[in-house]
């Protein structure tokens, strides 16, 4: 009884920022599934409506770095109750929005919540639970991938029932319901935050000093390269093929449940599997788990290029989540480990930065290959890509372990 006790108490931080990270993400991705048709609705055209669905991740990615210096050197717990805060009451400023492209700046604001609750959950996961970092990444990970499933389901459901601009109102009410965990994280922060609180002063001194001296440190890195290259193309990759997979598949004659439904399997299969990646992480090593996680990914798209009957089509829809369940949580602890306790925010940050850029490039560069050639010439170079990347992790980890020994 006390055993079970103590770990219910050493689980409350992650329990606390799962379900916050829930009920955000969730409504979040709900509003996101209805933007196109609210952007549509105002009389966006489609390329208006590719800029207003995409343009808040710009804020991530300009942003993040220094969200994540701040997060090193001040208070976290606030900053995830700002974040919680932007996640419940921007929804509301969609009521008022007649024009299409105002809804470009309310995107650049709404991604301001992202920018903040990614980098410092992951950064507060990674420090608290320091000897079981993938495990504990690979857990929290599965709300988040929650969120991407539940997102368009409710989303797509309250359309038919509902204008667009109402159904923005709801996300925000029910994700005020975040603010329950919220309050129980805020009662238990010790954990959390910086050991020595600065003034404010000294935390602008520390701010304008920590990002143009630790940013310049950790780019030096090479191992934070390396997992900047891993996030990047598997987000690229994988950001372009939740658009264009289903395009494929419903202009070869396939209909849009179907379509639909492969993503669904995808993330499906990570929410089940990414744990027990996080465990394989853990216990077999960071490297090995991301480099089998990308072989895994690569050989999905040659599939998807081989063949289109439904019963093979399964098959790589299982390998991306597959992927993704080896590759994220591994990635993440192998960030952490690079660099200091205290710099993990900062270190969230950057790479998150990095990781939002393949997601607005990804797209942009697949979607002008299948342009060029066709959505099978352009699968099979997506793994042909993803294979040689994997090479490259395969031979810096090999060279990083003989140098390892060497010592």
């Amino acid at each position: 009884m006390g055993n079970n006790k103590l770990i219910v108490k050493k689980n409350v931080p992650l329990i606390n920022l799962w379900s916050t990270d829930l009920i955000n993400r969730s409504m979040y991705m709900t509003g996101k599934f209805i933007l196109p048709f609210f952007a549509s609705n105002l009389g966006a055209n489609t390329i208006l409506i590719g800029t207003i669905s995409s343009i808040s991740t710009i804020t991530g990615m300009i942003l993040k770095p220094i969200i994540g210096v701040i997060g090193d050197i001040t208070n976290k717990t606030k900053l995830l109750l700002f974040a919680c805060i932007i996640f419940a009451f921007t929804p509301i400023l969609y009521l008022f929005i007649s024009e299409p492209y105002h809804l470009i700046m309310l995107r650049l604001f709404h991604g301001l919540a992202t920018a903040i609750f990614g980098p410092i959950t992951l950064a507060v996961i990674a420090s608290i639970y320091i000897e079981k970092r993938a495990t504990y990444l690979g857990w929290f990970g599965t709300a988040r991938s929650m969120g991407y499933v539940l997102g368009p389901v409710i989303g797509g459901s309250l359309l038919i029932f509902l204008e667009s601009r109402y159904i923005f109102l709801i996300t925000g009410l029910i994700s005020l319901i975040s603010f329950i965990p919220m309050f129980f994280l805020l009662l238990n922060k010790s954990e959390i935050e910086n050991s020595h609180p600065q003034s404010y002063t000294k935390f602008k001194i520390n701010l304008f000093q920590n990002l143009s001296t630790d940013i310049s440190k950790l780019i030096l890195t090479p191992q934070l390269w390396i997992v900047i290259i891993i996030e990047w193309s598997f987000y690229s990759v994988f950001y372009a093929m939740k658009i264009f997979i289903p395009l494929y598949l419903v202009n070869s004659g396939y209909n849009t449940f179907f379509a639909g439904s492969f993503i669904t399997v995808i993330e499906l299969i990570h929410i089940l599997l990414r744990p027990a990646g996080g465990i394989i992480g853990d216990k077999s090593g960071y490297y090995p788990s991301i480099i089998f996680g990308l072989l895994i990914l690569g050989l999905s798209m040659f599939f998807i290029s081989l063949s289109l009957d439904k019963t093979i089509l399964i098959i790589p829809a299982f390998l991306i989540g597959i992927s993704q369940a080896l590759v994220l949580p591994s990635s993440m602890a192998l960030a952490a480990n690079a660099v200091d306790k205290d710099k993990i925010s900062t270190t969230m940050g950057l790479i998150g930065s990095f990781r939002n850029g393949g997601k607005i490039f990804g797209p942009i560069l697949i979607g002008y290959l299948i342009n060029i050639y066709n959505y099978k010439s352009t699968f099979t170079i997506i793994g042909l890509s993803t294979v040689f990347i994997m090479i490259i992790i395969f031979v810096y980890s090999s060279f990083n372990n003989l140098k390892n020994k060497q010592k």
